[in-house]
């Protein structure tokens, strides 16, 4: 059995109090320890205390949004290896349009997220995604 402090830390980053009560229990589910932060600076925090193996991202809260918040971690040298799972109820089309919008004012581009699920998502297809992002293998959006 894997001791709980050499368990993956799973950084869930969601302004509303349910999904990350219902992300958490799906990430203790895979046996990793959820790590929990209610905006964006609060994940953006975090960030400076521990290195999660992967991190939840929602795209629309308060304070600090999921763009933003990913436009600071690819930019960042010590961020931009972590694997992040966008996972929201905004369009796919749409969000990965915003960064295209996003690009044509920065001087480096915002790369479009390797994974994106839909807040509807089957959750154990949502399962297998997390699983594949921390331990590595990656996986395509849906």
């Amino acid at each position: 059995m894997v001791q709980k402090k050499d368990r993956h830390k799973v950084l869930i980053i969601d302004d509303e109090m349910q999904m990350r009560f219902y992300l958490m229990t799906l990430v203790k589910s895979l046996g990793f320890d959820p790590v929990l932060a209610k905006d964006g600076v609060q994940g953006l925090d975090i960030l400076t205390r521990i290195k999660p193996a992967a991190i939840i991202l929602d795209i629309m809260m308060p304070e600090k949004g999921g763009a933003l918040v990913y436009q600071e971690l690819v930019g960042h040298p010590e961020f931009k290896t972590i694997p992040i799972v966008f996972f929201s109820g905004v369009d796919r089309k749409a969000f990965f349009h915003y960064i295209k919008m996003l690009n044509v004012n920065l001087e480096h581009d915002i790369p479009e997220p390797a994974v994106f699920v839909a807040k509807d998502a089957d959750s154990e297809y949502l399962k297998r995604v997390i699983k594949k992002s921390v331990v590595g293998n990656g996986i395509e959006s849906k």
